[in-house]
């Protein structure tokens, strides 16, 4: 049954209006039924009250934040509540979002018949908070943990790998990296983490080519793509098409879960265009800027994180913030609440959907 909640407030006030009294008496009950709904999916309530503040011309972030806090106690269904708890990782806020997750975890394990992939993901997100917390051994070993027990997705393949790299486990990351590619559709981030384990392990040609045909093909919704592809080039010399990548990760939004800072990459760009290019021919700086000119198109400039609670692909955010998890839209969606229309609130609850960009990233980047 698509909408059960609808359907028993249809009934009640059905039933209400055939009860011998008066009408008066009759509109008292329905009001005192709306009520009644009104109360017990308050957690949808607050999440959409949070969503117009946001909306606000004059945003109040303090007090929508708030709202969502108060909408997860209040209670939301688990893959909403996930979702949930990967917007405050993203906003900075990981130890709220860690009690979150270990929340719906605790509620799915306790129902007769729990929801494995709800769990895993939780999990997976858990993972993320874990990382941005500073406990980045415990952040790999839960990820390993579950690989163990048989889970295997782009969030996971995502997140684990970029921990792995992150730390220099280059052979695990690298067996991660090609096992994933046996099983699982290429995605952005994945083909982020293969270039950036090359050029840590020095196959510096074969990360050029990689990163060129990535970012020919498509613009990369996350920074540190142009990053990585940057520092190949100062690898090999051609700086100025470093510059011109660099200068593409600026406008890329920069959240908590970003493995580079906004700050960082000003300063590696500062730095850089002090530098002479040292191997790159008038021929090569005339190609990069052909290539800089592919890459700087349809440029987004949201630096603010997605409150977007869809049924997309975000039951299981990722680190990278790819299109898929993740959209360029310059205002946080807008919600509109009907009382009739509140049991499908899931569905509805963000009209501005992020476009699906081959299923790409949460949970790292």
């Amino acid at each position: 049954m698509k909408n059960p909640t609808l359907l028993v407030v249809v009934a009640a006030i059905l039933g209400v209006m055939l009860l011998p009294v008066p009408q008066s008496g009759k509109l008292a009950l329905i009001f005192l039924l709306l009520l009644i709904v009104i109360y017990v999916k308050r957690g949808y309530v607050y999440v959409a009250l949070a969503s117009r503040m946001l909306n606000a011309k004059v945003p109040n972030e303090a007090r929508a934040w708030r709202l969502y806090e108060q909408g997860w106690k209040a209670g939301l269904p688990s893959h909403y509540t996930v979702m949930l708890g990967n917007l405050f990782v993203q906003r900075g806020d990981a130890a709220t979002a860690l009690q979150i997750f270990d929340s719906v975890i605790a509620k799915e394990q306790d129902k007769r018949q729990s929801d494995g992939e709800i769990i895993a993901s939780a999990r997976v997100s858990r993972s993320m908070a874990l990382w941005v917390l500073g406990q980045e051994d415990e952040a790999i070993a839960s990820l390993l943990t579950l690989r163990e027990e048989g889970r295997l997705d782009k969030n996971l393949v995502i997140n684990l790998g970029s921990y792995l790299l992150d730390k220099g486990r280059l052979e695990e990351a690298g067996a991660l990296i090609e096992e994933a590619a046996e099983g699982l559709p290429e995605s952005p981030g994945m083909t982020d983490n293969r270039g950036l384990h090359l050029l840590l392990t020095g196959a510096l040609l074969d990360a050029q080519s990689l990163y060129d045909k990535l970012l020919a093909e498509g613009t990369p919704r996350f920074p540190e793509a142009y990053v990585h592809a940057a520092r190949v080039k100062m690898a090999l010399g051609k700086n100025s098409q470093a510059v011109q990548l660099l200068k593409s990760a600026l406008e890329r939004p920069f959240y908590q879960t970003s493995t580079v800072s906004k700050a960082d990459v000003e300063t590696l760009l500062r730095d850089l265009s002090n530098r002479p290019d040292s191997n790159e021919s008038d021929e090569d700086a005339m190609d990069g800027s052909l290539e800089s000119a592919l890459y700087e198109e349809d440029l987004f400039d949201d630096e603010s994180p997605n409150t977007e609670l869809d049924d997309d692909d975000n039951t299981e955010p990722n680190i990278e913030l790819d299109p898929e998890d993740y959209d360029d839209e310059e205002e946080y969606p807008e919600i509109e609440i009907e009382p009739d229309e509140i049991s499908e609130l899931e569905s509805e609850l963000f009209q501005d959907e992020y476009e699906d960009e081959d299923e790409e990233e949460n949970q790292k980047k």
